[in-house]
């Protein structure tokens, strides 16, 4: 995911050293072995991440597909869509696609049926990682007649597309598209390769929330989420939580995750579907429970500052990407 931040710097430090600076290098070079880069979600493009933080807040569709126009422009792609491939027994989506697509064109792949023939969708259903549409067999004259008639609309002949597997089990695929420039779309995907991979996991979590009324049936709270909804539970008020310290994450943080793992509206609501599934019932003690007669309380205590990052941090461990390609130490 944070590839591109250590090739940047390994580059930096080969200017740097080139250079005659070699001092900044050697400081450069301290730094980045210091770095803990598995813990940073820093997306290479500024819109990118405003967009990934805007789709935790997205209320409705048009939110979301408007974000997606906003993605695509950013990355420099002619369209963005989600589609959902395969859902759980148990899942209900009420929408199953956003997309960028004209409504013409949208219109015609319904009504011909073209699910049936399109090789992306195809591939999708089984493929666990990411793919371009060029390497797709087309030989097919059905399919070969298909993807001439969505060139003629706009859509493609270049195409990504990233498949993800949410936390329930459904397989849900981000796809971008262009015109004829393959190769520059090539270069697109291999410069903003893990915004789009974090783009896609805040999307599938954004449009999973407001698609499907399902909700899984247990769960794995931390400790900090836990302690919360038990405050909540005994008529604790908002402003005496916010002023709590917690082991991770400020109360804003928590109570966005919360909301995200309860798949509920608020942190009031989670609470009651703690209760109903019993986790309220025998809450586990905590060390943060037993106060030791030596222990002192610490003259400094870091609140760690709100943060969507952190957010989409926890989203990505709670999904399944493609495996991602080793990032390469230069030349990214």
């Amino acid at each position: 995911m944070i590839g591109w931040v250590q090739a940047s710097l390994y580059e930096a430090i080969d200017c740097l050293a080139r250079s005659g600076q070699n001092h900044l290098a050697s400081d450069l070079g301290r730094l980045l072995a210091s770095l803990e880069l598995d813990d940073m979600d820093i997306l290479r493009s500024p819109v990118s991440e405003r967009v990934a933080n805007a789709l935790l807040e997205a209320r409705t569709f048009p939110d979301l597909v408007d974000l997606l126009k906003e993605f695509a422009q950013a990355i420099g792609v002619t369209h963005c869509t989600l589609h959902v491939i395969r859902e759980t027994p148990t899942s209900s989506f009420s929408t199953r696609a956003l997309t960028t697509y004209s409504e013409e064109w949208v219109s015609r792949y319904v009504d011909r049926r073209y699910t049936s023939v399109d090789p992306v969708y195809r591939h999708s259903l089984t493929c666990e990682d990411a793919f371009f549409w060029e390497d797709l067999d087309i030989s097919n004259p059905a399919v070969r007649a298909f993807c001439q008639d969505a060139r003629a609309h706009g859509v493609g002949p270049a195409g990504y597309t990233l498949p993800i597997i949410t936390e329930r089990g459904d397989r849900i695929a981000i796809s971008v598209s262009a015109a004829d420039d393959r190769e520059g779309l090539r270069d697109t995907i291999h410069h903003y390769e893990s915004d789009l991979l974090s783009v896609g996991f805040s999307l599938t979590e954004a449009f999973s929330l407001l698609a499907s009324d399902e909700r899984p049936t247990s769960f794995t709270p931390t400790d900090d989420q836990l302690s919360i909804l038990r405050a909540v539970a005994m008529g604790t008020n908002e402003d005496e939580l916010r002023a709590r310290n917690y082991l991770y994450g400020s109360y804003i943080t928590l109570e966005r995750s919360i909301c995200s793992l309860f798949r509920t509206k608020t942190v009031a609501q989670a609470a009651v579907v703690a209760a109903q599934v019993g986790l309220l019932t025998n809450s586990p003690i905590t060390k943060a429970d037993i106060l030791v007669g030596s222990q002192r309380t610490p003259a400094f205590r870091i609140d760690p500052q709100s943060s969507a990052s952190a957010v989409r941090r926890m989203i990505r461990m709670r999904n399944v990407g493609p495996r991602e390609r080793e990032s390469e130490p230069a030349g990214a």
